[in-house]
């Protein structure tokens, strides 16, 4: 399986309003690690539950927004 890498884009986001997306951005929870695509095919989150993405609303909720990172996949 091949590797990923990304770049961060951003840390610490005040507004979750202000997150970019596209189908190389990502999102990543720094409290369990997982990396989600800001662009999922349906609803997503984390395995802690921090960053859930409401696919069917169009939303994103952010618990803890210190703990979100903002990520690119490097080609």
């Amino acid at each position: 399986m091949k590797k990923v890498n990304y770049e961060v884009l951003d840390i610490q986001i005040k507004d979750i309003s202000e997150a970019i997306i596209g189908r190389d951005i990502f999102y990543k929870c720094e409290i369990c690690q997982t990396i989600i695509p800001s662009t999922p095919k349906d609803n997503a989150y984390c395995s802690c539950l921090n960053i859930n993405i409401d696919k069917d609303m169009h939303r994103m909720y952010v618990k803890d927004k210190s703990k979100f990172l903002i990520l690119r996949k490097i080609p």
